[in-house]
């Protein structure tokens, strides 16, 4: 940065040329003036003396600044070339995500077609009996109305009974297995 100090240049000057002044030694007016001259020239260069240290102050404080920006700069372009990382890092991990989460529910998938795909257990124990398993409700007639109804049967609760040795005041228990007679 160029220098601006226009008086620091002519200060000394002012001050090699005040004692060449013309000097009237017989009129003390002539003297005064002078002195009075010679007086506002010192303060004239004092002046420059404090403006030039303020100059050189505030030239100080603007190279602070400058280098102060400067770090700002390179920090800032840390900071973006962090943020470009995770941005990259972030997009790259959520696309293992997808792939991971897509593999898994194409596994699900395959596993439910080959569940739908492996054929219900035969419920006919033999061609004289079909085995039913007691679930959460059931009770004796219902179980004997399902069957006649879907496998054309003409069951009683008595030949369900019979079948199972069970008494009249017997209850059913879920997960309980049940010999249902097929004629």
């Amino acid at each position: 940065m160029p220098s601006l100090r226009p008086f620091r240049l002519f200060a000394p000057l002012w001050l090699v040329f005040l004692p060449l002044l013309p000097a009237q030694s017989g009129n003390p007016a002539a003297n005064e003036d002078a002195e009075i001259e010679r007086r506002k020239i010192l303060k004239a260069a004092d002046q420059v003396e404090r403006i030039d240290q303020e100059f050189d102050k505030i030239q100080n404080r603007v190279s602070a600044l400058e280098q102060l920006l400067e770090e700002i700069k390179q920090q800032s372009q840390s900071l973006k070339e962090s943020l470009a990382n995770a941005t990259t890092k972030a997009a790259q991990d959520r696309s293992a995500l997808l792939d991971e989460v897509s593999k898994m529910l194409a596994e699900r998938r395959e596993k439910d077609k080959a569940k739908e795909k492996i054929p219900p257990p035969p419920t006919a124990k033999s061609s004289e009996a079909y085995e039913h398993v007691v679930a959460k409700g059931d009770t004796l007639s219902s179980i004997v109305q399902a069957y006649n109804e879907e496998h054309k049967l003409k069951l009683t609760v008595e030949s369900v009974r019979k079948a199972n040795q069970l008494g009249k005041d017997a209850s059913l228990k879920v997960g309980q297995k049940l010999i249902i007679p097929a004629n």
